[in-house]
Protein backbone atom coordinates (compact mmCIF):
# COMPACT_ATOMS: atom_id res chain seq x y z
CA UNK A 1 0.00 0.00 0.00
CA UNK A 2 2.76 2.15 0.99
CA UNK A 3 4.16 1.66 -2.21
CA UNK A 4 1.01 2.78 -4.53
CA UNK A 5 1.20 6.14 -2.59
CA UNK A 6 4.91 6.02 -3.35
CA UNK A 7 4.00 6.15 -7.28
CA UNK A 8 0.69 8.14 -7.12
CA UNK A 9 2.86 11.58 -5.56
CA UNK A 10 5.70 10.97 -8.29
CA UNK A 11 2.68 11.23 -10.94
CA UNK A 12 1.37 13.96 -8.78
CA UNK A 13 4.59 15.94 -8.41
CA UNK A 14 5.69 15.05 -11.85
CA UNK A 15 2.20 16.70 -13.47
CA UNK A 16 3.24 19.50 -11.33
CA UNK A 17 6.41 20.39 -13.07
CA UNK A 18 5.43 20.24 -16.44
CA UNK A 19 2.63 22.51 -15.63
CA UNK A 20 5.55 25.56 -14.57
CA UNK A 21 6.37 28.30 -16.48
CA UNK A 22 9.77 28.00 -17.93
CA UNK A 23 9.55 29.73 -20.93
CA UNK A 24 11.24 32.82 -19.59
CA UNK A 25 14.42 30.79 -18.81
CA UNK A 26 16.70 29.04 -21.43
CA UNK A 27 18.47 26.26 -20.80
CA UNK A 28 15.84 24.38 -18.71
CA UNK A 29 12.82 22.43 -19.94
CA UNK A 30 10.01 20.55 -18.17
CA UNK A 31 11.59 17.35 -19.38
CA UNK A 32 15.09 18.54 -17.47
CA UNK A 33 13.82 19.56 -14.81
CA UNK A 34 11.69 16.35 -14.46
CA UNK A 35 14.81 14.13 -15.00
CA UNK A 36 16.45 16.37 -12.11
CA UNK A 37 13.68 15.31 -10.20
CA UNK A 38 13.80 11.80 -10.52
CA UNK A 39 17.37 11.82 -10.16
CA UNK A 40 17.23 13.53 -6.87
CA UNK A 41 14.90 10.75 -5.81
CA UNK A 42 17.35 7.94 -6.59
CA UNK A 43 20.22 9.73 -5.08
CA UNK A 44 18.30 10.31 -1.81
CA UNK A 45 17.52 6.57 -1.20
CA UNK A 46 20.68 5.69 -2.26
CA UNK A 47 21.55 8.05 0.56
CA UNK A 48 19.27 6.23 2.98
CA UNK A 49 21.27 2.93 2.03
CA UNK A 50 24.51 4.06 2.51
CA UNK A 51 23.76 5.48 5.96
CA UNK A 52 22.24 2.27 6.93
CA UNK A 53 25.83 0.37 5.56
CA UNK A 54 27.90 3.27 6.75
CA UNK A 55 25.78 3.46 10.79
CA UNK A 56 25.41 0.07 11.95
CA UNK A 57 23.75 1.89 14.85
CA UNK A 58 20.60 3.24 13.52
CA UNK A 59 20.78 6.11 16.53
CA UNK A 60 24.24 7.33 15.05
CA UNK A 61 22.85 7.74 11.88
CA UNK A 62 21.15 11.40 11.15
CA UNK A 63 18.84 9.81 8.71
CA UNK A 64 17.50 7.39 10.56
CA UNK A 65 17.84 8.75 14.17
CA UNK A 66 14.79 11.30 13.45
CA UNK A 67 13.12 8.98 11.32
CA UNK A 68 12.77 6.76 13.92
CA UNK A 69 12.11 9.39 16.95
CA UNK A 70 8.90 10.54 14.41
CA UNK A 71 7.00 7.42 14.53
CA UNK A 72 6.69 7.87 18.11
CA UNK A 73 5.62 11.81 17.74
CA UNK A 74 2.89 10.45 15.19
CA UNK A 75 1.29 7.87 17.33
CA UNK A 76 -0.02 11.00 19.26
CA UNK A 77 -1.77 11.81 16.39
CA UNK A 78 -3.81 9.21 16.73
CA UNK A 79 -4.35 8.93 20.72
CA UNK A 80 -4.84 12.67 20.93
CA UNK A 81 -4.42 15.33 18.03
CA UNK A 82 -4.12 18.26 20.32
CA UNK A 83 -0.71 16.84 21.78
CA UNK A 84 0.38 15.81 18.33
CA UNK A 85 -0.19 19.64 17.73
CA UNK A 86 1.94 20.59 21.13
CA UNK A 87 4.62 18.30 20.06
CA UNK A 88 4.80 19.88 16.28
CA UNK A 89 4.32 23.57 17.27
CA UNK A 90 6.03 23.49 20.48
CA UNK A 91 3.07 25.29 22.35
CA UNK A 92 2.71 23.61 25.76
CA UNK A 93 5.42 20.97 24.87
CA UNK A 94 6.26 20.76 28.49
CA UNK A 95 3.24 19.34 29.39
CA UNK A 96 3.70 16.44 31.40
CA UNK A 97 0.82 13.93 29.23
CA UNK A 98 3.42 14.43 26.19
CA UNK A 99 5.87 12.22 28.13
CA UNK A 100 3.82 8.90 27.24
CA UNK A 101 5.39 9.78 23.25
CA UNK A 102 8.85 11.41 24.50
CA UNK A 103 10.12 9.02 26.39
CA UNK A 104 10.36 6.17 24.08
CA UNK A 105 12.44 8.42 21.67
CA UNK A 106 16.29 8.02 21.56
CA UNK A 107 17.24 12.12 20.79
CA UNK A 108 13.93 14.27 21.30
CA UNK A 109 14.17 14.42 25.02
CA UNK A 110 17.47 15.04 25.05
CA UNK A 111 16.96 18.57 23.25
CA UNK A 112 15.43 20.04 25.92
CA UNK A 113 16.04 22.95 27.82
CA UNK A 114 17.03 21.28 30.62
CA UNK A 115 19.20 19.22 28.87
CA UNK A 116 20.90 22.06 26.94
CA UNK A 117 22.17 23.91 30.16
CA UNK A 118 23.56 20.54 31.62
CA UNK A 119 25.51 19.88 28.53
CA UNK A 120 26.08 23.28 27.82
CA UNK A 121 24.58 23.45 24.36
CA UNK A 122 22.31 25.89 22.77
CA UNK A 123 19.01 25.82 24.16
CA UNK A 124 17.04 27.35 21.56
CA UNK A 125 15.13 24.32 21.16
CA UNK A 126 12.24 25.80 18.40
CA UNK A 127 15.32 25.57 15.85
CA UNK A 128 17.49 22.29 16.45
CA UNK A 129 17.25 19.20 15.20
CA UNK A 130 14.04 18.39 16.36
CA UNK A 131 12.41 20.62 13.37
CA UNK A 132 13.71 17.53 11.01
CA UNK A 133 11.99 14.38 13.67
CA UNK A 134 8.86 17.23 13.34
CA UNK A 135 8.43 16.92 9.55
CA UNK A 136 8.91 13.25 9.71
CA UNK A 137 6.26 12.93 11.98
CA UNK A 138 4.09 15.04 9.46
CA UNK A 139 5.04 13.27 6.40
CA UNK A 140 4.11 10.08 8.13
CA UNK A 141 0.50 11.08 7.72
CA UNK A 142 0.69 10.85 4.07
CA UNK A 143 3.72 7.62 3.84
CA UNK A 144 2.41 4.97 5.82
CA UNK A 145 6.14 5.07 7.30
CA UNK A 146 7.84 4.45 3.84
CA UNK A 147 11.01 6.30 4.57
CA UNK A 148 11.28 6.61 0.65
CA UNK A 149 8.20 8.68 -0.01
CA UNK A 150 9.44 10.84 2.79
CA UNK A 151 12.91 11.02 0.50
CA UNK A 152 10.26 11.78 -2.48
CA UNK A 153 8.34 14.59 -0.65
CA UNK A 154 11.89 16.36 0.14
CA UNK A 155 13.68 15.80 -2.81
CA UNK A 156 11.10 17.69 -4.20
CA UNK A 157 10.87 20.58 -1.93
CA UNK A 158 14.38 21.18 -2.07
CA UNK A 159 14.08 20.96 -6.38
CA UNK A 160 11.56 24.20 -5.67
CA UNK A 161 13.62 25.67 -3.00
CA UNK A 162 16.39 25.25 -6.32
CA UNK A 163 14.32 26.45 -8.90
CA UNK A 164 13.68 29.76 -7.11
CA UNK A 165 17.38 29.96 -7.03
CA UNK A 166 17.79 28.97 -10.20
CA UNK A 167 15.25 31.93 -11.03
CA UNK A 168 16.31 34.31 -8.55
CA UNK A 169 20.05 34.73 -10.05
CA UNK A 170 19.40 34.47 -13.23
CA UNK A 171 19.36 38.19 -14.45
CA UNK A 172 22.79 38.35 -13.34
CA UNK A 173 24.31 35.72 -14.97
CA UNK A 174 25.87 36.05 -19.09
CA UNK A 175 24.45 34.48 -21.43
CA UNK A 176 27.63 32.14 -22.26
CA UNK A 177 27.50 31.16 -18.94
CA UNK A 178 23.83 29.94 -18.77
CA UNK A 179 24.52 25.66 -19.10
CA UNK A 180 27.09 26.22 -16.89
CA UNK A 181 25.12 28.31 -14.35
CA UNK A 182 22.54 25.06 -14.87
CA UNK A 183 25.03 22.39 -13.65
CA UNK A 184 26.07 24.54 -10.70
CA UNK A 185 22.51 24.73 -9.44
CA UNK A 186 20.95 21.69 -9.97
CA UNK A 187 24.09 19.03 -10.60
CA UNK A 188 26.74 19.93 -8.23
CA UNK A 189 27.43 16.60 -6.78
CA UNK A 190 27.62 17.42 -2.68
CA UNK A 191 24.43 20.30 -3.26
CA UNK A 192 22.26 17.22 -5.15
CA UNK A 193 22.90 14.73 -2.36
CA UNK A 194 22.68 16.32 0.84
CA UNK A 195 19.34 18.07 -0.37
CA UNK A 196 17.68 15.08 -1.42
CA UNK A 197 18.00 13.56 1.92
CA UNK A 198 16.20 13.37 4.93
CA UNK A 199 18.05 15.79 6.48
CA UNK A 200 17.71 20.04 6.91
CA UNK A 201 19.39 20.96 3.98
CA UNK A 202 16.44 20.01 1.71
CA UNK A 203 14.39 22.18 4.03
CA UNK A 204 16.87 24.70 3.84
CA UNK A 205 17.37 25.13 -0.15
CA UNK A 206 13.29 25.38 -0.12
CA UNK A 207 13.48 28.12 2.28
CA UNK A 208 16.59 30.47 0.89
CA UNK A 209 14.73 29.72 -2.52
CA UNK A 210 11.78 31.82 -0.60
CA UNK A 211 14.05 34.26 0.35
CA UNK A 212 16.19 34.75 -2.55
CA UNK A 213 13.10 35.08 -4.97
CA UNK A 214 10.99 37.46 -2.51
CA UNK A 215 14.46 40.29 -1.82
CA UNK A 216 15.21 40.29 -5.28
CA UNK A 217 11.47 41.06 -6.43
CA UNK A 218 11.06 42.55 -3.44
CA UNK A 219 9.97 46.11 -5.55
CA UNK A 220 7.89 44.22 -8.47
CA UNK A 221 5.32 42.97 -6.04
CA UNK A 222 6.49 44.68 -2.76
CA UNK A 223 3.04 43.62 -0.24
CA UNK A 224 3.16 40.11 -1.81
CA UNK A 225 7.24 39.71 -1.65
CA UNK A 226 7.43 40.89 1.20
CA UNK A 227 5.05 38.23 2.75
CA UNK A 228 6.98 35.80 1.38
CA UNK A 229 10.00 37.51 2.63
CA UNK A 230 8.90 37.06 6.64
CA UNK A 231 7.86 33.42 6.11
CA UNK A 232 10.83 32.38 4.85
CA UNK A 233 12.99 34.21 7.65
CA UNK A 234 10.63 32.23 9.92
CA UNK A 235 11.07 28.64 7.85
CA UNK A 236 15.08 29.71 8.35
CA UNK A 237 15.21 30.46 12.05
CA UNK A 238 13.14 27.23 12.62
CA UNK A 239 15.43 25.40 10.58
CA UNK A 240 19.25 27.08 11.74
CA UNK A 241 18.56 30.23 13.28
CA UNK A 242 22.26 31.06 13.68
CA UNK A 243 21.73 31.54 9.66
CA UNK A 244 18.94 33.56 10.78
CA UNK A 245 21.21 35.92 12.88
CA UNK A 246 23.38 36.18 9.58
CA UNK A 247 20.68 36.98 7.08
CA UNK A 248 19.21 39.86 9.00
CA UNK A 249 21.60 42.30 8.86
CA UNK A 250 22.54 41.35 5.46
CA UNK A 251 19.19 41.87 4.13
CA UNK A 252 19.02 45.17 5.62
CA UNK A 253 22.28 45.97 4.25
CA UNK A 254 21.38 44.99 0.66
CA UNK A 255 17.96 46.57 0.73
CA UNK A 256 20.23 50.46 1.16
CA UNK A 257 19.95 51.84 -1.94
CA UNK A 258 22.62 52.98 -3.51
CA UNK A 259 23.27 55.13 -6.64
CA UNK A 260 26.81 53.65 -8.06
CA UNK A 261 29.26 50.89 -7.03
CA UNK A 262 31.25 53.52 -5.10
CA UNK A 263 28.14 53.70 -2.69
CA UNK A 264 27.68 50.04 -3.01
CA UNK A 265 31.05 49.76 -2.02
CA UNK A 266 31.18 51.78 0.55
CA UNK A 267 27.71 50.54 2.35
CA UNK A 268 29.55 47.04 2.78
CA UNK A 269 32.47 48.94 4.15
CA UNK A 270 31.00 50.74 6.94
CA UNK A 271 29.09 47.72 8.10
CA UNK A 272 31.97 45.33 8.48
CA UNK A 273 33.78 48.73 10.24
CA UNK A 274 30.58 48.51 12.66
CA UNK A 275 30.99 45.25 13.43
CA UNK A 276 34.44 45.64 14.01
CA UNK A 277 34.06 48.22 16.07
CA UNK A 278 31.25 46.51 18.51
CA UNK A 279 34.04 43.51 19.24
CA UNK A 280 36.27 45.74 19.80
CA UNK A 281 34.40 48.30 22.30
CA UNK A 282 31.15 45.99 23.36
CA UNK A 283 32.39 43.49 25.53
CA UNK A 284 28.79 42.35 25.43
CA UNK A 285 28.11 41.90 22.45
CA UNK A 286 31.71 39.92 22.53
CA UNK A 287 30.39 37.75 24.90
CA UNK A 288 27.07 37.10 22.74
CA UNK A 289 28.86 36.30 19.83
CA UNK A 290 31.53 33.90 21.57
CA UNK A 291 28.48 31.97 23.36
CA UNK A 292 26.71 30.99 20.63
CA UNK A 293 29.60 29.71 18.91
CA UNK A 294 30.96 27.46 22.24
CA UNK A 295 27.33 26.34 22.83
CA UNK A 296 27.16 25.08 18.96
CA UNK A 297 30.54 24.27 19.35
CA UNK A 298 30.79 21.77 22.57
CA UNK A 299 27.54 19.90 20.68
CA UNK A 300 29.84 18.96 17.69
CA UNK A 301 32.81 18.94 19.64
CA UNK A 302 31.20 16.15 22.45
CA UNK A 303 29.72 14.32 19.34
CA UNK A 304 32.77 14.20 17.64
CA UNK A 305 35.52 13.25 19.68
CA UNK A 306 33.20 10.76 21.21
CA UNK A 307 33.48 8.71 24.39
CA UNK A 308 30.74 7.76 27.12
CA UNK A 309 29.25 11.29 28.70
CA UNK A 310 27.88 11.65 32.69
CA UNK A 311 26.56 14.07 34.33
CA UNK A 312 28.72 14.84 37.56
CA UNK A 313 27.32 16.30 40.75
CA UNK A 314 29.31 17.09 44.04
CA UNK A 315 27.83 16.92 47.53
CA UNK A 316 26.22 20.50 46.81
CA UNK A 317 23.84 19.28 43.81
CA UNK A 318 26.55 21.42 41.55
CA UNK A 319 27.08 18.98 38.09
CA UNK A 320 29.53 19.48 35.42
CA UNK A 321 30.01 17.67 32.00
CA UNK A 322 32.48 14.59 32.18
CA UNK A 323 34.00 12.40 29.92
CA UNK A 324 34.89 9.17 30.04
CA UNK A 325 37.25 6.46 28.00
CA UNK A 326 34.75 3.42 28.43
CA UNK A 327 31.56 3.65 30.45
CA UNK A 328 31.14 3.29 33.96
CA UNK A 329 30.69 0.18 36.27
CA UNK A 330 27.91 1.22 38.73
CA UNK A 331 29.04 0.20 42.75
CA UNK A 332 26.03 1.25 44.34
CA UNK A 333 22.45 3.29 43.38
CA UNK A 334 21.58 6.56 45.68
CA UNK A 335 18.15 7.39 46.43
CA UNK A 336 18.17 11.09 45.82
CA UNK A 337 16.39 13.78 43.84
CA UNK A 338 18.42 16.04 41.41
CA UNK A 339 17.90 18.61 39.24
CA UNK A 340 16.87 16.28 36.42
CA UNK A 341 14.16 15.63 38.37
CA UNK A 342 14.46 11.71 38.38
CA UNK A 343 14.88 9.21 40.69
CA UNK A 344 17.34 6.41 41.56
CA UNK A 345 19.21 7.89 39.04
CA UNK A 346 22.46 8.68 40.29
CA UNK A 347 24.81 6.69 41.57
CA UNK A 348 28.32 6.74 42.89
CA UNK A 349 31.74 5.42 40.93
CA UNK A 350 34.63 3.37 41.66
CA UNK A 351 37.61 5.35 42.95
CA UNK A 352 40.15 5.92 40.60
CA UNK A 353 39.06 5.38 37.28
CA UNK A 354 40.10 8.61 34.51
CA UNK A 355 37.87 11.02 33.30
CA UNK A 356 38.34 14.57 31.76
CA UNK A 357 35.64 17.40 32.26
CA UNK A 358 34.20 18.94 29.05
CA UNK A 359 33.32 22.08 28.22
CA UNK A 360 33.10 23.84 24.96
CA UNK A 361 36.58 21.94 24.36
CA UNK A 362 37.87 18.83 25.76
CA UNK A 363 40.11 19.41 28.57
CA UNK A 364 43.29 17.32 28.15
CA UNK A 365 43.83 17.32 32.14
CA UNK A 366 43.04 13.38 33.59
CA UNK A 367 41.03 13.23 36.80
CA UNK A 368 40.48 10.37 39.09
CA UNK A 369 36.86 9.78 40.07
CA UNK A 370 36.55 9.80 43.82
CA UNK A 371 33.94 9.08 46.40
CA UNK A 372 32.96 13.20 46.49
CA UNK A 373 31.12 12.68 42.86
CA UNK A 374 28.00 11.32 42.17
CA UNK A 375 27.07 10.36 38.35
CA UNK A 376 24.62 10.88 36.11
CA UNK A 377 25.04 8.74 32.89
CA UNK A 378 23.71 11.02 29.83
CA UNK A 379 24.74 9.73 26.44
CA UNK A 380 27.98 7.66 24.40
CA UNK A 381 29.33 8.32 20.58
CA UNK A 382 31.95 6.45 18.75
CA UNK A 383 34.65 8.91 17.31
CA UNK A 384 34.04 10.15 14.43
CA UNK A 385 36.21 9.09 11.62
CA UNK A 386 36.63 12.51 9.64
CA UNK A 387 37.17 14.19 13.27
CA UNK A 388 39.70 16.92 12.90
CA UNK A 389 41.14 20.15 15.22
CA UNK A 390 39.24 23.38 15.08
CA UNK A 391 40.91 26.25 15.64
CA UNK A 392 40.72 28.16 19.42
CA UNK A 393 38.29 30.80 19.45
CA UNK A 394 40.83 33.56 20.41
CA UNK A 395 39.79 36.04 23.40
CA UNK A 396 41.67 39.31 21.98
CA UNK A 397 40.69 41.54 18.87
CA UNK A 398 43.70 39.95 17.05
CA UNK A 399 43.50 36.88 18.18
CA UNK A 400 40.05 36.36 17.38
CA UNK A 401 40.73 37.71 13.83
CA UNK A 402 43.63 34.78 13.59
CA UNK A 403 40.74 32.25 14.54
CA UNK A 404 37.99 33.79 11.51
CA UNK A 405 40.68 33.42 9.26
CA UNK A 406 41.80 29.96 10.17
CA UNK A 407 38.14 28.85 10.38
CA UNK A 408 37.41 30.28 6.82
CA UNK A 409 40.46 28.79 5.49
CA UNK A 410 39.61 25.32 7.06
CA UNK A 411 36.59 25.37 5.47
CA UNK A 412 37.61 26.27 1.81
CA UNK A 413 40.16 24.06 1.16
CA UNK A 414 38.77 21.10 3.10
CA UNK A 415 38.10 18.33 2.33
CA UNK A 416 40.88 16.84 0.23
CA UNK A 417 41.06 13.07 1.79
CA UNK A 418 41.36 11.30 -1.32
CA UNK A 419 42.73 7.82 -0.18
CA UNK A 420 40.61 7.84 3.53
CA UNK A 421 37.49 8.31 5.10
CA UNK A 422 33.88 7.16 3.32
CA UNK A 423 32.80 7.28 -0.04
CA UNK A 424 31.47 10.83 0.69
CA UNK A 425 34.19 12.34 1.56
CA UNK A 426 36.09 11.29 -1.06
CA UNK A 427 33.88 12.43 -3.21
CA UNK A 428 33.66 15.81 -1.48
CA UNK A 429 37.61 15.68 -1.82
CA UNK A 430 36.81 15.20 -5.81
CA UNK A 431 34.80 18.02 -5.43
CA UNK A 432 36.64 20.67 -3.95
CA UNK A 433 39.54 19.80 -6.34
CA UNK A 434 37.35 20.30 -9.52
CA UNK A 435 35.88 23.22 -7.44
CA UNK A 436 40.03 24.88 -7.67
CA UNK A 437 40.14 23.52 -11.11
CA UNK A 438 37.05 25.47 -12.40
CA UNK A 439 38.70 28.74 -10.87
CA UNK A 440 41.90 28.62 -13.06
CA UNK A 441 39.67 27.98 -16.06
CA UNK A 442 37.66 31.28 -15.56
CA UNK A 443 40.70 33.38 -14.57
CA UNK A 444 42.07 32.05 -18.13
CA UNK A 445 39.37 31.80 -20.16
CA UNK A 446 37.06 34.57 -19.15
CA UNK A 447 37.33 38.16 -18.04
CA UNK A 448 36.01 40.09 -15.01
CA UNK A 449 32.38 41.71 -15.95
CA UNK A 450 30.27 42.37 -12.55
CA UNK A 451 26.28 43.21 -13.49
CA UNK A 452 25.32 43.56 -9.95
CA UNK A 453 28.36 44.53 -7.52
CA UNK A 454 25.15 44.62 -4.97
CA UNK A 455 24.44 41.10 -5.11
CA UNK A 456 28.14 40.05 -5.55
CA UNK A 457 29.33 41.65 -2.34
CA UNK A 458 25.89 40.33 -0.24
CA UNK A 459 27.08 36.86 -1.26
CA UNK A 460 31.01 36.89 -0.31
CA UNK A 461 29.92 38.47 2.77
CA UNK A 462 27.73 35.60 3.48
CA UNK A 463 29.91 33.03 2.42
CA UNK A 464 32.20 34.80 4.70
CA UNK A 465 30.05 35.22 7.69
CA UNK A 466 28.81 31.31 6.68
CA UNK A 467 32.15 29.86 6.48
CA UNK A 468 33.37 31.80 9.86
CA UNK A 469 30.33 30.04 11.61
CA UNK A 470 31.38 26.45 10.24
CA UNK A 471 34.69 26.71 10.67
CA UNK A 472 34.46 27.90 13.83
CA UNK A 473 32.10 25.22 15.47
CA UNK A 474 32.35 22.03 12.98
CA UNK A 475 34.71 19.59 14.09
CA UNK A 476 34.04 16.94 11.48
CA UNK A 477 35.09 16.76 7.65
CA UNK A 478 31.42 14.88 7.05
CA UNK A 479 29.36 17.73 8.60
CA UNK A 480 31.56 20.35 7.22
CA UNK A 481 30.79 19.10 3.66
CA UNK A 482 27.21 19.43 4.57
CA UNK A 483 26.86 22.51 6.64
CA UNK A 484 28.98 24.52 3.91
CA UNK A 485 27.04 23.39 0.77
CA UNK A 486 25.10 26.76 0.64
CA UNK A 487 27.88 28.77 0.80
CA UNK A 488 29.55 27.19 -1.73
CA UNK A 489 26.56 27.37 -4.16
CA UNK A 490 26.83 30.59 -3.69
CA UNK A 491 30.24 31.30 -4.25
CA UNK A 492 29.57 29.36 -7.76
CA UNK A 493 26.93 31.45 -8.14
CA UNK A 494 28.89 34.41 -7.61
CA UNK A 495 32.42 32.92 -10.13
CA UNK A 496 29.64 32.28 -13.21
CA UNK A 497 28.19 36.07 -12.64
CA UNK A 498 31.09 37.84 -12.62
CA UNK A 499 33.09 35.91 -15.42
CA UNK A 500 32.49 36.48 -19.08
CA UNK A 501 33.70 35.43 -21.53
CA UNK A 502 36.92 36.83 -22.98
CA UNK A 503 36.21 39.26 -26.55
CA UNK A 504 39.21 37.79 -28.88
CA UNK A 505 40.91 41.24 -30.48
CA UNK A 506 41.01 41.32 -34.32
CA UNK A 507 44.95 41.27 -34.99
CA UNK A 508 46.30 44.07 -37.35
CA UNK A 509 48.15 43.34 -40.32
Amino acid sequence: MSWLFFFLYLSAFLFFLRRLKLNSYRVISHNILSAIFVLKILVGISLNIIYSEYYQDRKSSDIYKYFDDSKYIHHSLKNNPLHFFQLITGINDNNPQLAIYTDSTLHWKQQSHEFSNFTQTSNVTFSNHRTITKFNAIMRIFSFGNINTHVLIMSFISLIGCLLIFKSFYEFIPIKNLKIYLVIIFLTPSIIIWSSGLLKEGLLFFAFGLYFNSLFNLSKNYYRNAAVLLFSFFLIFTIKYYLFIIIIPLTLLYLIPSKTNNHTIAKYVVFLFFIASLFNFSENFNNQVNQMLNSKRTEQVRVAVGGYYYLQFNNKNISRLVRFTNPLKEISKIDYQNNLNTENTLFKAKPGLQYQVFSSDLNNDTLRTNSEFKYYFLDSFEKAGSYYQLPKIGKSSTNFIKSILKAVSNVFFKPFNFLEGSLLLTLASFENLLFFIFILFLLVKRKIQIANLNVLLFNFLFVFMLYTVIGLTIPVLGGLVRYKILGFLLLLISLVMIFDKKRIKNKIL
